[in-house]
């Protein structure tokens, strides 16, 4: 099955608005661009969380990157 360079899938939700900022940031440097949703719901303190998406194509290396940022 062909991925779809144009669909954003969601790589993580985090609780908390500047964790999902410092791995936005984590992923922009190793080349991969992302996009947060739900940010500014409540300010600082989003009520559903903040939601971490990449493109469909890049979510393996993603994945990685978080996994190994967890460490």
């Amino acid at each position: 099955m062909k991925k779809d360079a144009s669909k954003t899938v969601v790589l993580h939700t985090y609780t908390d608005t500047m964790e999902a900022k410092i791995m936005q940031d984590k992923l922009k440097v190793n080349g991969i661009e992302s996009f947060l949703n739900d940010e500014n719901v409540l300010g600082m303190d989003p009520v559903a969380g903040v939601e971490l998406h990449v493109f469909e194509a890049d979510r393996e290396k993603a994945e990685q990157i978080i996994r190994a940022s967890a460490n």
